[in-house]
């Protein structure tokens, strides 16, 4: 077999080279494999310890499942309702059943209760919380106007939290030994996303984000969300 010449295999070693790194460029990158770490979501935000109180409480659904599977306790929460009891009765013909196994965890219950005037409610006199829930407000006008149903419901968190404010711990002003928090769920895209809760919350000049978390319903089982837009009671 004749020797090749030095030159010429420098040749064919440099194109064999060019020839690999083309060949490799050419070729798709391989698809990244899914990370089979998956991060838990984190606990609903509540310790047996916490007293709390819920506002706008609908079939009274959350409140059970809060103090039956989330806490198992419920002796340091009040759950309210904006209803009276015949009405709420009327609204949701499962609410004698939530509030009685609420009541068998240790909760209490307070009708007529207005969130934007929790002042007025001698059952919450002298009273302070270490959480004030409002699981999904809404001013329930059935204002077709987009603008003037943001504006309705801006104005009633607005109030709520104008009226939470001295019924949550703090150290400053009580010597608390800790401050409380406000919880507001909320559904995100519009119009939600229009009624600009951060800047709320901000304009209270009292009250400041903490952080922002998702509301896993699976973690409060029984929990349902209840609208009761055009109900009458009479």
């Amino acid at each position: 077999m004749p020797k090749v010449k030095p030159k010429l295999k420098n040749l064919l070693s440099k194109l064999q080279q060019e020839k690999k790194i083309r060949d490799k460029a050419s070729q798709p990158y391989p698809k990244k494999r899914p990370s089979s770490h998956v991060r838990p979501p984190r606990p609903p935000p509540y310790q047996p310890g916490d007293s709390i109180l819920l506002i706008g409480e609908g079939n009274f659904s959350f409140a059970r499942a809060l103090a039956e599977n989330v806490l198992h306790v419920g002796h340091l929460i009040i759950a309210t309702t904006l209803d009276s009891e015949e009405i709420m009765s009327k609204k949701y013909d499962d609410a004698r059943d939530h509030i009685s196994a609420f009541l068998k965890c240790g909760g209490k219950v307070l009708y007529e209760v207005d969130g934007t005037q929790l002042s007025k409610c001698k059952g919450l006199k002298n009273k302070k919380f270490d959480k004030i829930v409002f699981n999904f407000p809404h001013a329930g006008a059935g204002i077709k106007d987009q603008d003037r149903n943001i504006l309705a419901n801006q104005k009633l968190i607005e109030s709520f939290l104008n009226s939470a404010i001295p019924f949550l711990k703090s150290r400053a002003l009580y010597s608390d030994s800790n401050d409380g928090e406000i919880l507001i769920t909320i559904k995100t895209g519009l119009p939600y996303d229009n009624w600009n809760i951060k800047k709320i919350i901000k304009s209270t000049g009292a009250l400041a984000v903490r952080e922002t978390l998702p509301f896993n319903v699976s973690q409060y089982p029984g929990y349902e969300h209840r609208r009761t837009l055009g109900f009458k009671g009479h």
